[in-house]
């Protein structure tokens, strides 16, 4: 009988709920719910009253990532035999070789 490899119907069903991780996540949620509502206060505190301008901007936006979510990453297209535009004071040129 053959053992081990890719055998069809091996393994868990794609996308079944894996139970150990679904316990663990049970159990950490648990754990956690009585602290949530003192970290947001805690960061709203650090936002408004931080000893340093990059300990405010750091809570806020850690405040600002769990209730909005993080912002999509811009990705740039960059087609073949053309670079990038890249910031050049106030202006916008592209590098052309000559």
């Amino acid at each position: 009988m053959a053992r081990g490899g890719n055998r069809p119907g091996a393994g868990r069903p794609a996308g079944s709920p894996n139970a150990d991780t679904a316990a663990a996540r049970s159990t950490l949620a648990e754990s956690i719910d009585g602290h949530i509502g003192t970290a947001i206060e805690a960061l709203a505190n650090i936002a408004e009253h931080g000893s340093s301008e990059a300990a405010r901007v750091s809570a806020a936006c850690a405040i600002l990532d769990r209730a909005y979510g993080k912002p999509m990453q811009a990705s740039v297209d960059v087609s073949a035999g053309k670079s990038p535009q890249a910031f050049n004071g106030w202006t916008i040129d592209r590098a052309v070789a000559s």
